[in-house]
């Protein structure tokens, strides 16, 4: 998704926990306020925003803030990824004219119905990302890690697709052409947990997203990500503190009381 916005005082930004957003401020000043920081909006800046995260944004009087913007799904390895790299919140571009062809192009290209309008949407947001990238100055320890990290993305995008599977230490050593034994100390320090730590994490996380978001049984949902029912019951409850049934039955009781108090 893509348009241009002008933005409302004290707007409330949607949260979205799966998609990073690009914003290009064009014109206008006002501030932007994300947890315990605050920036200062003004032309020609270019804003990354990570998943879930919350904002709220209050423009000047006058002008108003008017910001392209544009959203992409980040798979797990890519977001990894882009926390590895420490990318800034925000950059100032030099290039102005060009990026503001870029989003148009774009704009136009979401809305086309042409053939090669899904093509075209590609292009035209790796090339903005790209003018992001170009702005972020990333020091010179960091862009020699950039081979580990491509290892690291490939060993994680190969755990989000096998999910449901077996997947051992071996397997994920070959993938980064290293010794077992190493692989588990390379792998914990560049993402934190150890590999098997990892991929228990992220189905937990499988786990929960099908438990709110699908009527599967709890079975069902074990079979999804790879482990018996009685050991996801038990991984689940050391992760949530709740049982997967538990779990499901409080998060749509709360939901609902929301959908009721908005109406």
């Amino acid at each position: 998704m893509a348009a241009f916005s002008y933005a409302r005082p004290g707007m409330k930004v949607e949260r979205l926990p799966e998609f990073y957003r690009l914003w290009y401020i064009k014109e206008g000043e006002g501030l932007l306020s994300t947890g315990d920081q605050q920036y200062e909006l003004r032309a020609g800046q270019i804003y990354l925003l990570p998943p879930g995260a919350e904002l709220s944004l209050n423009p000047a009087a006058q002008p108003a803030v008017g910001l392209y913007w544009c959203h992409f799904h980040a798979t797990r390895g890519d977001t990894q990824l882009f926390e590895l790299l420490r990318l800034p919140f925000c950059v100032e571009s030099v290039h102005r004219e060009r990026i503001i062809a870029s989003f148009e192009s774009l704009i136009h290209a979401f809305h086309s119905s042409s053939l090669s309008s899904d093509l075209r949407v590609r292009a035209g947001m790796l090339e903005i990302i790209a003018f992001y990238l170009d702005y972020c100055e990333l020091q010179d320890e960091i862009l020699r890690r950039v081979d580990s990290l491509q290892i690291i993305h490939r060993v994680l995008e190969y755990i989000d697709g096998h999910l449901a599977g077996n997947i051992g230490v071996e397997e994920l050593a070959k993938l980064a052409y290293l010794h077992p034994n190493y692989f588990i100390s390379f792998f914990k320090n560049a993402v934190g947990f150890s590999p098997i730590q990892y991929v228990n994490k992220r189905r937990m996380e499988e786990a929960r997203k099908l438990l709110e978001q699908t009527d599967r049984a709890v079975n069902e949902v074990a079979g999804q990500v790879g482990l018996q029912n009685h050991y996801l019951s038990r991984l689940f409850k050391q992760y949530m503190g709740l049982s997967p049934s538990h779990y499901r039955r409080i998060y749509r009781s709360s939901h609902h009381l929301l959908e009721e108090g908005d109406q």
